[in-house]
């Protein structure tokens, strides 16, 4: 690819009424199955970007809760682009979104409980994804279909398979995905994966990321659908269970929809030990872990120790009670034959002090800072070049996080072939590579 990603033309059939496919028609078509698991790269049909050099880029938002309301926060201020449209299963959320735009910029944007919507509009260059991890491939991948760029949280999937589908729904249709790992945008991370990359710390043989435990929701409780909630809509590809406020509020508490810190925090922090060791494929894994103080309501352990090795570099993941190093509560450390680094969002530190580095800072929002993600994105859908955070980049850090899940699961080390993306002679643990949608949704 050569860093660029390929060039697209006008808007895809599936979505466009003028090409003799109507709205209707087209939201049971793009709604049912995507069909891309045998996609190759390439594709026909590509020409160049749609968007000018001096244009804004009409945004749609899918999913305005929690990190939407983040990332709408700083859209609305970007004069960049445009939100022209709004989503949510939770029509209070998407009407609150509405009114904030209409607010902050003088224009309202039209929203709708379902994200089809908004990928059959042709005045829609991007969509930003921001739902609940089990629904980011479906959406990423119909916006693929739909000739849409595509800015999705992470992780990226719930399976490795999801993920690759992502990744060649993205080549085939020419879309710049941008994933939410909006620490390969920052400064602070870029200095950082430098010093290491650079042999200041001597060659680095470990590495790894730790964060605090995992928590829980205490006993579910079901009970009747909150008005203006699409409840199945929410479940989409996942199976059909009744409405708890428990599993609305605390997705990720639950195996069905996504897996506790392990790929909430651990897609980040893995993500830039993968960009520092220069390796993204692991060739073994283990884990263990527990909910040793047998606390109700969560499928995920609260305690979790994992161990990676890579080419030339073992890789630790931790949660655990008080986890610090360094002073932070949760980071990345790298140890090599002469010094060592430790990093989270607000500074990094190298010892000893005799290498003679200071610790550094992070100037901007030391929590959750999207601005240059943001322009970032935008830059490569002008350009059309691959973005700092792009999907492949993401989906093998994704994976590295569900490897570990998966070795919790089977109790024992897996050998991995990160080319095949399967188990090695372990056709039992590679059935935990993909797991069926609920009808009608499929792969």
């Amino acid at each position: 690819m050569n860093g660029k990603c390929e060039m697209r033309s006008a808007k895809c059939e599936v979505g466009n009424s003028k090409n003799g496919l109507s709205r209707r028609q087209f939201l049971g078509t793009v709604g049912l199955g995507v069909g891309v698991l045998g996609l190759g790269f390439g594709g026909s049909g590509t020409a160049s970007a749609s968007v000018g050099a001096n244009e804004r880029i009409r945004l749609g938002l899918i999913g305005c809760g929690g990190m939407g309301n983040r990332h709408l926060d700083s859209l609305v201020r970007n004069r960049e682009c445009e939100v022209v449209a709004v989503c949510d299963v939770y029509a209070p959320r998407y009407e609150k979104a509405v009114r904030e735009v209409a607010e902050k910029t003088g224009k309202t944007p039209d929203g709708y409980q379902d994200y089809r919507y908004i990928l059959d509009r042709d005045d829609v260059d991007a969509v930003f994804c921001a739902t609940p991890d089990h629904w980011h491939a479906l959406i990423t991948i119909h916006g693929c279909q739909a000739w849409k760029d595509v800015y999705v949280e992470k992780p990226v999937s719930t399976t490795v398979v999801e993920g690759r589908a992502m990744v060649n729904a993205a080549r085939r249709y020419g879309a710049v995905v941008q994933v939410g790992t909006q620490q390969r945008s920052l400064q602070l991370f870029q200095d950082a994966v430098g010093i290491v990359q650079s042999g200041k710390l001597g060659e680095v043989t470990a590495a790894g990321a730790w964060v605090g435990v995992n928590g829980g929701t205490g006993h579910e409780r079901h009970g009747p659908v909150p008005e203006g909630l699409d409840w199945d809509l929410w479940l989409g590809p996942a199976p059909r269970t009744p409405y708890s406020n428990e599993r609305f509020r605390g997705f990720r508490a639950f195996h069905e929809y996504a897996n506790g810190e392990l790929t909430n925090w651990g897609v980040h922090l893995l993500d830039i030990v993968h960009w520092a060791i220069g390796e993204d494929r692991p060739l073994n894994v283990q884990a263990v872990g527990g909910n040793y103080r047998r606390l109700p309501g969560s499928d995920d352990y609260e305690t979790i120790e994992a161990l990676f090795e890579f080419k030339g570099c073992t890789v630790t993941w931790e949660q655990r009670h008080h986890n610090f190093y360094a002073g932070k509560g949760y980071g990345m450390k790298f140890y090599g034959t002469t010094g060592r680094l430790f990093i989270d969002r607000a500074s990094f530190v190298v010892e000893p002090a005799s290498l003679g580095i200071s610790e550094q800072h992070e100037t901007g929002d030391p929590w959750i800072d999207v601005v240059n993600h943001h322009r970032n994105f935008f830059e490569a859908i002008r350009t059309r070049s691959l973005p700092n955070a792009d999907i492949e980049q993401a989906h093998r850090s994704t994976t590295t996080c569900l490897l570990a899940g998966i070795a919790l699961d089977c109790r024992r080390k897996l050998d991995w072939d990160g080319d095949a993306e399967r188990f090695v002679g372990d056709d039992q643990a590679s059935r935990y590579l993909y797991r069926p949608y609920r009808a009608p949704w499929h792969l």
